[in-house]
């Protein structure tokens, strides 16, 4: 599982903007690059993604097509775009959140962005009326949100109501796709107005019909499986329009002359080529058909073998980073019925069953593990489950956190644990991880080892995507990458509200309004360092380490920007300069 699902909050860091009155340079004609994506893409809707292992590729494919109210810096800083609009919110215990889209938003074929578009997106992050839209963003803050104002077409502006304070409203509200698209599948309506008028009577009225409709449309039309020819479905609210669908192996996209939304593009035409593996993208880089890449370890390659591919590349001359921080191997429990941590499987006793998970925890070898990564390449420990070491507050959060009492592997301590529990020994547990994943298949091995000591019989439940098993619940512990919570591009609402690992604490969500309250960097700090505490209290997971990431760059691309960590392959396109083609 390459990486993860996230959202968006200011957290530690403060926002800038981007207003309308920022110099920039434009389109330079007849330039390209091509960006190579590691797996697939099932859809050109950026906020559709049925599985775990295409997630990043959608969030890589909407930096360049979807235009958002906040962008990232590159530090991971929030930046606000006063061209695409603002968002203002007012109250405390119940938040009322105005988004404004500027006058001159507007889709690239030139039809008005507005309030229904807004409409459409908080429908499919809520999947209202039952209706499943797909959305990736389905555990943001948006689940505890109502329309507090009945728009119309043409109007620019949406309210919602929070029932609880939510600290991802900036960007929980996303232009993926235009509702006059998705509409006139939904209705078979070739006017945009009407087609508009459909779907808001439909999200208006929780009309189930009409909103079954709109989701199938939403999470089905734009399928890019076998390619795409209607150009009515490559409409875009970002820099970049797709122009061209190729299967599974590229997507060719252009820059969107009608863009007023927010950086303008300066290279003309993007591909992105999708590949089985970062090996084949590097030798790609190699050859000179490549001209961006990012990479983690894989099933055929560890980060240090890649790492050696790119240095024997002699031409074309490229540059890279290796960054780290905005994921963490973790080991995490499923807290649904169905798994042997749950309270429902310990005699409905929830003391019992943090029992059981804190003699897992001292089950977990994490100092041997970090070891064994580390003789392929260094990786920096993680002691937090909402921290990264970079950011303010993690050593004073560390301290204090309770992790030092698993840094070492204790069989002893959870042997007595279980024998104490009254539980039938060994006590079986399901572990699901991915096999293209070398640094979860290292420390399954690792942790097998002396599993039926401590009073566990282990069951491999891994293969290359686990994301079925996941889905149904029928695992106990899952092993992989996990996305800092406490990042503004991260959804911190996922840890009280994936319905992968079922996890509840009234105590957490406590702690989550607090952070949402937070009205300054120190109590922000405060905020999380707070939910850390609670999370390693009730034995949440063990974070490993931190997952570096590599980032290859061709160096005819002037003025390249590394994303904050090095993880995204298509952040920054505004910087991007190349020399146009040489004319034949």
């Amino acid at each position: 599982m390459k990486r993860l699902l996230a959202l968006v909050f200011i957290a530690v860091f403060g926002a800038s903007s981007l207003t309308a009155c920022s110099a920039e340079q434009g389109l330079i004609s007849g330039t390209a690059l091509n960006i190579a994506q590691i797996g697939e893409l099932n859809s050109i809707n950026p906020d559709v993604s049925s599985d775990l292992t295409t997630a990043h590729n959608a969030s890589e494919l909407a930096n360049l097509t979807t235009a958002k109210f906040f962008d990232l810096g590159p530090t991971g800083e929030l930046i606000a775009n006063e061209k695409l609009g603002s968002v203002e919110a007012s109250g405390t215990k119940q938040m009322r959140v105005t988004y404004t889209l500027s006058d001159s938003a507007v889709w690239s074929d030139g039809v008005s962005i507005d309030a229904t578009d807004l409409a459409l997106s908080f429908a499919a992050a809520t999947s209202l009326g039952g209706s499943n839209f797909y959305s990736v963003r389905r555990d943001s803050g948006l689940q505890f949100a109502k329309l507090a104002s009945t728009p119309k077409v043409g109007d620019k502006t949406l309210t919602l109501e929070f029932s609880r304070p939510v600290a991802d409203y900036q960007n929980a509200l996303t232009l993926s796709v235009a509702a006059h698209t998705v509409a006139a599948m939904a209705f078979d309506s070739a006017d945009a107005t009407a087609a508009k008028t459909d779907a808001l009577s439909a999200i208006v009225n929780q009309d189930n019909t009409g909103l079954d409709a709109l989701a199938e449309a939403y999470r089905s039309g734009f399928d890019s499986w076998q390619g795409i020819t209607d150009e009515s479905l490559f409409v875009s609210s970002g820099a970049y329009e797709v122009a061209k669908v190729s299967g599974k192996t590229s997507v060719e996209l252009l820059a969107n002359s009608n863009y007023q939304n927010g950086h303008l593009p300066r290279v003309q035409t993007v591909t992105l080529k999708y590949f089985a593996d970062a090996t084949a993208a590097i030798a790609a880089i190699s050859s000179g058909d490549i001209d961006i890449a990012t990479a983690e370890d894989s099933g055929i390659a560890s980060l240090g073998d890649i790492l050696g591919l790119v240095s024997s590349i002699k031409t074309p001359k490229v540059s890279s980073v290796v960054k780290s921080g905005a994921s963490t191997e973790q080991v995490i429990f499923n807290f649904r019925s169905t798994s042997v941590f749950s309270t429902e499987r310990n005699s409905q006793d929830p003391a019992a069953a943090l029992a059981v998970r804190k003699a897992f925890l001292n089950l977990i070898p994490k100092s041997r593990i970090i070891t064994g990564i580390s003789q392929n390449y260094s990786v920096v420990a993680s002691d937090s489950l909402v921290f990264s070491s970079g950011m303010n507050y993690y050593d004073s959060s560390v301290s204090e956190n309770g992790l030092t009492e698993y840094l070492f592997q204790d069989v002893e301590k959870a042997s007595e644990l279980m024998a104490a529990s009254g539980l039938e020994l060994p006590r079986k547990v399901r572990v699901v991880f991915d096999t293209d994943n070398p640094r979860a298949q290292a420390a399954w091995i690792l942790l097998r080892e002396r599993a039926l000591s401590a009073g566990f019989k282990l069951r491999d439940l891994s293969s290359q995507d686990p994301t079925q098993v996941l889905a149904s619940g029928d695992f106990d512990v899952y092993i992989g990458a996990r996305p800092v919570p406490s990042l503004p591009s991260e959804n911190v609402f996922a840890i009280t509200s994936s319905a992968i690992f079922g996890y509840s604490s009234d105590l957490v969500d406590a702690a989550l309004e607090e952070l949402a309250l937070a009205s300054d960097e120190r109590d922000r700090g405060a905020a999380l360092a707070k939910l850390d505490k609670l999370l390693v209290a009730d034995a949440y997971g063990m974070p490993l380490y931190e997952v570096p990431s590599l980032l290859v760059y061709a160096d005819r691309i002037k003025g390249f920007v590394p994303s904050a960590f090095a993880d995204s392959a298509t952040w920054g396109y505004q910087n991007w300069t190349v020399e146009p083609a040489a004319q034949g």
